[in-house]
């Protein structure tokens, strides 16, 4: 196997199916991403591999570790696995922050075993929930956790009474040991990621190793990753974007990653000292979800010392097209918005990253992939096809989406009976092949039985220049069960109120009944671990105001208590607490709604 420097011109839809024209068999050639990782090491072993920032800032004295390194600290942590008697059908949970020694220990895992990242910002019931779900026979914790993980690692492994706890050295790879980790057999399940949301029951998705080869074959055509590459890692590595996206696939590349900090984007002043990061480490590829390319783009790197950036990289969530503009804008350099989800591993669409690009829509199927847009009943069956740049809900197919959940019916399964899969995403495929991104079929802003997709009030008022992120939802309604309204996240020191953003959009939403009747200004928009906008979060504070708003017309604010809770097969439900003479108006009041409420007396408690 011989790395070349650069990946193939991807231009157009002609150079994907000259790509696919040589059989992905060939290019696999049976080989997993740890032969990929020794074939390199082969190469040129002194090459370096990851640079790490303990602070993930520039001015850290940071360390390099080469190719050769990372595959001998891969080789020694396999061994310990092995010494203590796991095998290749037991499950290792990882509960480590980011670093050269979670690289290694991912990989030493997957040699193995089966390897189950762990939301680490979960609570600990929840990672034990996880934990039991997968079946873990053992749990890896670190070292030393940053104080904001320490209080919740520590719990787990008071809880971890089953598994064997493996302590490991994020920080750096065991030394003194030369050798090579075994490769797996393609057809074996090497790593279980649990999808996102954390109410109802975990779902995990099992990757086969010849879905994660495939996805570096695929992906590393898309991003072009080459041997001249220094790409960003300050993604969380407990999910396919921060593990495969940003670090396994540069790696396999024979790209350099460069890994900021155990918390990535999280760390202390990480984000704000970014452009400047990008410059004094001369990055060339920036993975990040929405939240960091919208600061990108109000505070961009300077590209006279930034000469070797070529891409930025959207994940995680939808990036509105306003704000990709604004950061290709400001720079000249191209933002590419790749798609796909946990089930299918990682992207299955990405932008060009030659020729004529198009902004806000994401991308072209890439090599062996396939995309297209279904109609669906009510009952969401499949019913047909849908026509060129007609909506409908997304199905993709290729060698890099999954079989099914673990310990799943088939009842239980995302798939359509012609197997195609459903993404959940709603869209539609232009003429050329483009694959557009409307919004989440789940996500719809349901007004009096009518279907209203965010991002089209999302996009309006992204496009007002003192807007840095917007996230739209329903309001409940006690008459239309939901009314559009929207959450703000402003540009720094702009003076934007909300009214003024309502009359900036009245006549920018063609649809009269999307036109929201709300907008709510917050500091911050909350984001999940991932950096995506957490739309759960944002419709637990609309809920609780609303209900707090009926509470208030029968009796005063000081003699109630309302609290929103995630419940596993309502999504929420609304806890209201109020005086004995109260409770039977409230809960007539409150059962106008659609969200489920329990009212009881202050007495009850």
């Amino acid at each position: 196997m011989t790395l070349e420097c650069r990946a193939p011109r991807f231009a157009d839809a002609h150079d994907i199916a000259a790509f696919a024209a040589t059989p992905l068999e060939k290019r696999l050639a049976g080989a997993d991403i740890l032969a990929m990782l020794k074939a390199q090491a082969r190469q040129d072993g002194d090459a370096a591999a990851i640079h790490y920032l303990p602070r993930g800032l520039a001015d850290d004295e940071g360390i390099t570790f080469s190719r050769r390194q990372l595959l001998d600290g891969v080789a020694a942590l396999a061994t310990q696995l092995v010494e203590h008697g796991l095998g290749p059908t037991d499950t290792v949970a990882v509960l480590l922050p980011n670093g050269p020694g979670t690289l290694a220990a991912s990989l030493a895992v997957m040699a193995v075993a089966r390897l189950a990242p762990i939301n680490l910002f979960l609570e600990p019931d929840q990672i034990e929930k996880l934990l039991h779900e997968c079946e873990a026979k053992a749990v890896l914790l670190p070292k030393e956790a940053p104080p904001v993980l320490a209080d919740v690692l520590s719990a787990v492994a008071a809880k971890a009474n089953g598994p064997k706890v493996i302590v490991v050295d994020t920080e750096t790879l065991p030394a003194g040991v030369r050798g090579d980790p075994p490769s797996r057999d393609l057809s074996d399940v090497v790593a279980l990621f649990h999808t996102g949301g954390t109410t109802g029951l975990p779902k995990f998705v099992p990757l086969t190793a010849r879905h994660l080869a495939a996805t570096a074959v695929i992906s590393r055509f898309g991003y072009g990753y080459g041997t001249d590459d220094r790409v960003l890692c300050a993604m969380p590595m407990f999910h396919v974007g921060g593990l495969f996206a940003c670090s396994f696939i540069p790696l396999v590349s024979g790209s350099e990653v460069v890994v900021l900090g155990p918390l990535g984007y999280r760390g202390k002043g990480v984000v704000d000292a970014l452009p400047s990061t990008i410059e004094k480490l001369d990055l060339s590829v920036v993975v990040g979800p929405p939240t960091i390319m919208a600061q990108l783009a109000t505070r961009p790197p300077d590209r006279q010392r930034a000469q070797h950036l070529r891409l930025f990289v959207n994940g995680a969530a939808a990036l509105p097209r306003v704000v990709g503009e604004r950061l290709s804008g400001a720079t000249g350099i191209r933002v590419v918005e790749p798609w796909g989800l946990t089930e299918s591993t990682l992207a299955v669409t990405s932008g060009p990253r030659d020729g004529v690009h198009r902004q806000g829509s994401v991308g072209l199927p890439l090599p062996y992939c396939a995309v297209k847009a279904v109609r669906v009943d009510v009952s969401g069956h499949r019913i047909g096809d849908c026509a060129i740049d007609e909506i409908g809900v997304l199905a993709i197919h290729g060698p890099m989406v999954f079989d099914g959940y673990l310990n799943r019916t088939r009842a239980q399964q995302p798939f359509f009976d012609d197997g195609w899969l459903d993404t959940g995403d709603l869209g539609r495929v232009d003429a050329d092949g483009f694959v557009w991104v409307t919004g989440r079929a789940k996500e719809l802003i349901k007004r009096g039985g009518h279907g209203i997709d965010p991002s089209m009030i999302e996009d309006a008022l992204n496009a007002h220049p003192g807007v840095a992120l917007a996230a739209a939802i329903g309001k409940p309604d006690a008459y239309a069960g939901e009314l559009p309204m929207a959450y703000i996240q402003l540009q720094p020191g702009a003076q934007v109120t909300a009214e003024g953003l309502l009359d900036f959009v009245r006549t920018r939403i063609p649809e009269r009944a999307a036109m929201p009747k709300e907008i709510i200004i917050l500091e911050k928009l909350p984001v999940t671990a991932i950096g995506k906008v957490h739309k759960q979060t944002l419709k637990f504070d609309i809920t609780q105001r609303v209900a707090q708003a009926v509470i208030a017309q029968i009796v005063a604010p000081s003699e109630a208590r309302v609290e929103v809770q995630p419940h596993a097969l309502h999504g929420l439900e609304v806890h209201v607490e109020v005086p004995a003479a109260a409770v039977a108006a409230v809960r007539e009041q409150l059962s106008a709604f659609a969200f489920r409420s329990n009212v009881m007396s202050i007495t009850e408690r």
